[in-house]
């Protein structure tokens, strides 16, 4: 170590300020009297900087350091060895560990406990229109704001949380208001990036984002979706999505962040039952911390969030309602009021419910027992109620319209 002159511990660079303060603790090792002397009287004295410094005889603090050092020499020159040598790059320095030092690794820190932990890498998987981008805001909104979601703990002092809306940017306010209005507060600790970003290190919107990442204090980053991501890149090659997931691990690397993949699954696969794969190569599912299914059943109107793959943990379930919400103060482009949906726990089914969405968008209907709708049809028609009829009326599938027609049947006219 070069020993340069100075005066004050302010001069110091960090590194030798470190190099300082460890020595000033051999003082309490090898003289505790004079240690507790010069603690005792700060304002006469600053931690010795080296043993290289000019010293002012009419200076309690460099008269003290300067006995000290002449007193210990050796305890002095084996510490700053001992300090040289630790600044010297180790292979593989804090990732290689002994059975010993393996022990003092912290634990993963759950961000939504069971789907999502700091510093690393997970999926969601569902079908178009299964509800994916919901599940993520919703997700989002008990993280932000440091609530359970849906019996699922997460930290409780909210975190910030980041949605790269890639596409559908236009239909997000709704659907924040909406939930908004539901739990009577507003949304904490939420970002929105309302264009795609290109999952590609060289570019400098990414470079862009890992920085506005920084600066903010991002701890989980949501990419909806990953296509929309990672244009001109071939999902279906394991070379090309390792890169991918090479892009990522260094962003979670730079920042800290956890990053959560939005994507689409193979094929219709919408309903209860189905098996979901996510679309693409096989690179990315291996790489990934935790990997969530949503499935939409059309049939009796429920969402499942499930998680497939968790790497240290057990699977969990889900089960959430779509609901139909006015969003107050809020109206679309023909001045008409717009609605959203948000997701909440099931209603008590009732034996006999029947119910449904429609086939091509992301919208729901209040399910209606066979009673209610066989009421409505009796109302809006005076028409047989043969299971055609009823299916024309009410806009219902001919298998739920026989079910009314049976029901119809059996009550007394």
């Amino acid at each position: 170590m070069t020993l340069t002159p100075l005066t004050t511990y302010e001069d110091l660079h960090q590194s030798q300020q470190q190099a300082a303060d460890e020595i000033y603790s051999l003082y309490e090792t090898h003289a505790p009297d004079l240690h507790r002397r010069l603690t005792w009287n700060p304002e006469n004295y600053r931690r010795p900087h080296h043993c290289g410094l000019v010293h002012d005889e009419n200076d309690l603090a460099s008269h003290s350091h300067s006995y000290f050092c002449s007193k210990y020499p050796q305890a002095v020159s084996e510490e700053l060895k001992r300090i040289d040598a630790e600044r010297v790059p180790r292979p593989f320095q804090g990732h290689w560990h002994n059975s010993d030092s393996l022990d003092d690794i912290p634990p993963l820190v759950p961000l939504l406990d069971g789907f999502f932990y700091r510093k690393t890498l997970s999926r969601i998987v569902g079908h178009s229109a299964s509800f994916k981008s919901f599940v993520v805001l919703d997700m989002a909104r008990a993280m932000g704001c440091g609530e359970d979601w849906h019996g699922v703990r997460t930290q409780p002092n909210g975190i910030n949380v980041l949605i790269v809306v890639a596409e559908g940017a236009e239909g997000i306010r709704a659907r924040k208001l909406a939930l908004e209005q539901h739990y009577n507060r507003k949304l904490t600790n939420l970002y929105f990036l309302t264009r795609a970003i290109q999952i590609d290190a060289s570019s400098r919107d990414w470079q862009k984002l890992t920085k506005a990442i920084k600066d903010n204090g991002i701890d989980l980053v949501f990419i909806d979706t990953q296509a929309r991501c990672t244009i001109g890149i071939e999902e279906n090659s394991n070379v090309a999505m390792s890169e991918v997931v090479d892009t990522l691990d260094r962003l979670i690397a730079a920042t800290g962040v956890s990053v959560v993949l939005v994507h689409h699954s193979t094929g219709d696969q919408s309903t209860t039952g189905s098996n979901l794969k996510g679309r693409g190569a096989g690179a990315v599912r291996a790489a990934l911390q935790s990997e969530i299914f949503v499935k939409r059943d059309r049939n009796v109107n429920l969402v499942s969030v499930t998680t497939d793959k968790s790497k240290d943990s057990a699977s969990q379930k889900i089960v959430l309602e779509p609901v139909v919400r006015a969003v107050e103060g809020l109206t679309d482009y023909w001045g008409e009021k717009e609605s959203s949906i948000v997701l909440l726990p099931p209603s008590p089914r009732i034996k006999g419910a029947v119910g449904g969405v429609p086939a091509d968008t992301e919208s729901a209907v209040v399910i209606e027992t066979i009673e209610q709708m066989a009421e409505r049809f009796l109302q809006l028609s005076g028409d047989k109620p043969t299971g055609t009829n009823i299916a024309r009326v009410l806009e219902i599938r001919k298998q739920k319209a026989l079910a009314v027609a049976r029901y119809l049947k059996q009550v007394p006219a």
